[in-house]
């Protein structure tokens, strides 16, 4: 009698694994930045400015009936620095960036599923001088790395993305 019981309910939960369940998610993120400094004026001195923005994401997705796990992971970090320093003149220092990620994991009725992900920056930067004796220097970077992994009975997908750039510009003046 237990047996029989038993078989039957292999057989009632085995195809609900195996067509109807699905397990999926996605993550974004946008990373928008301006930063910059102007100096001007007949007396010496000095500006800075700087701007860190940050972004960690982590998901987790089980499926304990058809054996299946999804993990997604975002991290990144967008540095700006902008430096300004003279005497008479103008100086002055302008950034901008933008850096845009998603990832997306479906997984369902068999299989590894699909995964999806990417990861795009776009950063620009002005430096000027105007007259005087001085100088200026922008920095900007971006580190960002993503991680899919998906296993299954099927076995196991894993998908790595990284992205790394820096961009410096200077410019200085004298008599």
């Amino acid at each position: 009698m237990r047996r029989g019981l038993g078989v039957f309910l292999i057989l009632i939960f085995l195809p609900v694994c195996a067509s109807f369940g699905a397990i999926g998610q996605a993550q974004g993120f946008l990373l928008g930045a301006q930063n910059g400094v102007l100096l001007v004026g007949g007396a010496a001195g000095s500006a800075q400015s700087t701007n860190v923005a940050v972004v960690g994401h982590n998901q987790k997705a089980t499926d304990p009936y058809c054996f299946v796990t999804a993990l997604e992971s975002e991290n990144g970090m967008l540095v700006q620095g902008a430096y300004a320093g003279g005497l008479t003149g103008g100086f002055g220092v302008g950034q901008t960036a933008n850096v845009l990620g998603g990832q997306l994991q479906v997984v369902g009725g068999g299989g590894l599923g699909i995964q999806d992900q990417f990861l795009k920056a776009n950063v620009a930067q002005d430096v000027a001088t105007s007259g005087g004796i001085g100088a200026a220097l922008g920095i900007q970077a971006f580190a960002g790395l993503q991680v899919q992994l998906i296993i299954s009975p099927y076995g196991a997908s894993t998908n790595v993305q990284y992205l790394g750039l820096g961009q410096v510009d200077k410019v200085g003046g004298g008599p």
